[in-house]
């Protein structure tokens, strides 16, 4: 079997000798920019490919130093598996070197080897007084116990010993998640030459292969993988942890940017939200309050925030709790992730956190079975976590959409919610998921909602699925909400009819009007024969408001008793079918008609003689030529 991709990348102060180093130990310089050759430190994410003494590849992300580049850091460092901690032996432990661990340990990069650079400058005593420092800082963070190498990218000194750590934690270290859709945090584009636009990045999770469809997020333009590299060379496909570069079709330059993420169709959440466990950082000086706004790094995009406490009105540094992060841009993240909050003014990283939810409602205080959900969430409990996400959305969901949500593999997550004690609803060949309490909740609210729009609608029969779904919850989907009535129906909750949906009860006085406000529009219609009234005059006549008059003539023309020849058109069906002989007679016996002729063999005049004619016409009856009509292929 072969060893799992993984990336190695950089951290540490600036001017600490990241990138000298990693020169030294792969022979790629990985400044690419004028401006980092001309100042001499890093800028942007370089790249770089590892050989290590086992034969293992290593994709090698170097993260900029400076503290105005920690945005970049932060974009690089979320790609990396194992990190390269580096510290200058001269200058020892500086504020980007806490920085950049604090981000280290936020993120959750498990595997780690220090390098304490510049070892040429200093004696053996001072080495070991720098080790032992940076040994005590690590302890406690997500690379304690990482071992630590003295090296000299001048002398060469130490440089194997080096590979041979990072050799020997990366065997250790996990590989990312092959099984989940495929996502890329897009850290690069740019265009080549009769290629068209290229993408790079790390592979968070999935496989990516030529000619496969993606979208790209948050925009949700298509596009198709025209080609796929690693390391430079040309492969069939790309796993999880490999650094690569994807040659898109479909997709101009100025569509995909820095920040967005590529991504199979359909398996992100675009989310201005999320729930998440935050961590407020030990070293802060003071209280960090709720409601705070932030810059918030995930992958390879930052955007502005605010976070919502949900259990206190305040951290105290080093603390943790559950929060809502409401964003003032989208967002695509999934259950699991790592993120960084870094203050609004002056930028400084003060914590971090993991995604939870990526769709809650939005929220300030946890119910109690919200508050199991995230607890479920936090502590990788899949199975309560399944359950407890379709008791705190309280609509069914499918297997499909509970496991987007959580970001996990559909099959996993199927499995959880056929185990559990949940209803199914079966819609077509989707089975649909949901508590029994919400199922009745949902019914229940189909049944209030009715009675209310009775109560402030008196003379109405009904109302239509679509606004009645809006009055119970717009987050169900129609055919979902279909199948809701016709449960209501069954018990005797709702009745569906014509087209609406009324209350059994509520509307029988309605009904009753509007059945004799019928009887006499139809009256009216008959007599009134090929010159009929507007709606409006037709209201005054039969004595019945407007709102009614439109309901009755729809239900007329749905039975076939009226016909709607325009908006305001309306003619007794027997008055349409006696024109309609009349004119088939006259085009049999002449060939053609003018709309004189037609006017004066039906007794009528030009304001309804000429929609009449156009109905006809649209009916196949007749078939106009100019002014001039002949007999339609449905003449008889």
């Amino acid at each position: 079997m072969s060893a799992p991709s993984l990336v190695l990348g950089t951290a540490g102060h600036i001017d600490h000798g990241k990138s000298s180093l990693i020169k030294a130990l792969t022979g790629t310089d990985p400044d690419r920019l004028p401006e980092e050759k001309e100042r001499g430190v890093t800028i942007e994410l370089g790249f770089a490919q590892l050989k290590l003494p086992s034969g293992r590849s290593m994709g090698v992300v170097d993260v900029p130093g400076h503290e105005r580049f920690v945005r970049q850091m932060v974009a690089g460092a979320t790609g990396i598996d194992v990190v390269l901690f580096v510290v200058a032996a001269d200058d020892g432990i500086m504020p980007q070197t806490r920085e950049h661990l604090a981000i280290v340990d936020l993120l959750g990069i498990p595997a780690g080897v220090v390098a304490l650079t510049k070892a040429d400058l200093v004696d053996e005593e001072w080495l070991e007084l720098v080790a032992e420092d940076v040994r005590e800082l690590i302890a406690g963070t997500s690379i304690a116990g990482a071992p630590i190498v003295p090296v000299s990218s001048k002398t060469g000194r130490g440089l194997d010993d080096l590979l041979a750590a990072i050799d020997a934690v990366a065997s250790e270290t996990a590989a990312r998640h092959a099984d989940l859709p495929m996502r890329l945090p897009v850290d690069r584009v740019f265009t080549i030459a009769g290629a068209g636009t290229v993408v790079t990045g790390t592979l968070w999770s999935g496989v990516a292969e030529r000619d496969a469809q993606v979208t790209v997020y948050p925009s949700g333009r298509r596009g198709r993988i025209r080609s796929v590299q690693v390391h430079g060379q040309g492969v069939e496909k790309a796993r999880a942890g490999n650094r690569v570069a994807l040659n898109l079709a479909g997709l101009e330059r100025d569509e995909v940017e820095r920040g967005d993420v590529v991504a199979e169709p359909g398996s992100l959440a675009v989310t201005d939200r999320f729930d998440a466990y935050v961590t407020y950082l030990a070293s802060e000086d003071k209280p960090f309050e709720t409601g705070t706004r932030v810059h918030v790094h995930h992958g390879t995009r930052e955007v502005l925030g605010r976070v919502l406490l949900m259990d206190v009105e305040m951290l105290q540094p080093g603390e943790s709790g559950y929060a809502q992060l409401r964003l003032e841009e989208p967002l695509m993240p999934r259950y699991g992730d790592r993120f960084i909050i870094r203050r609004y003014s002056p930028m400084w990283t003060i914590g971090g956190g993991v995604v939870l939810d990526v769709l809650p409602p939005r929220r300030t205080r946890l119910k109690e079975h919200e508050r199991e959900l995230l607890e479920a969430l936090r502590l990788g409990d899949l199975g309560s976590a399944a359950v407890g996400l379709l008791r705190s959305r309280a609509v069914p969901m499918t297997s499909t959409q509970v496991a987007m949500a959580l970001g996990l593999p559909r099959p996993q997550v199927a499995d959880q919610l056929n185990k559990a004690a949940l209803e199914r609803i079966k819609i077509g060949n989707e089975t649909y998921f949901v508590t029994a309490e919400a199922l009745t909740g949902l019914v229940d609210a189909i049944e209030s909602e009715l009675a209310s729009f009775h109560e402030e609608n008196p003379t109405a029969t009904g109302i239509s699925a679509l606004a009645l779904r809006d009055h119970v919850d717009r987050r169900l989907e129609p055919k979902v909400f279909d199948a809701l009535v016709e449960r209501a129906a069954a018990a005797g909750k709702a009745t569906v009819a014509g087209g609406e949906i009324r209350h059994p009860q509520a509307a029988s006085a309605a009904l009753a009007e509007e059945e004799a406000v019928r009887e006499r529009l139809l009256a009216l219609l008959a007599q009134q024969g090929l010159q009929p009234d507007g709606m409006a005059e037709l209201a005054a006549a039969a004595n019945a408001p407007l709102d009614v008059v439109r309901r009755a003539l729809t239900k007329l023309v749905a039975s076939g008793e009226v016909v709607r020849v325009a908006p305001d058109l309306h003619f007794h069906a027997a008055a349409v079918e006696q024109a309609k002989r009349r004119i088939v007679a006259y085009l049999h016996e002449h060939g053609t008609m003018l709309a004189k002729d037609a006017r004066d063999i039906t007794g009528s005049s030009r304001k309804y003689v000429v929609p009449l004619l156009e109905y006809f016409d649209a009916q196949g009856v007749t078939k106009r030529e100019g002014d001039v009509r002949t007999l339609g292929k449905r003449a008889e």
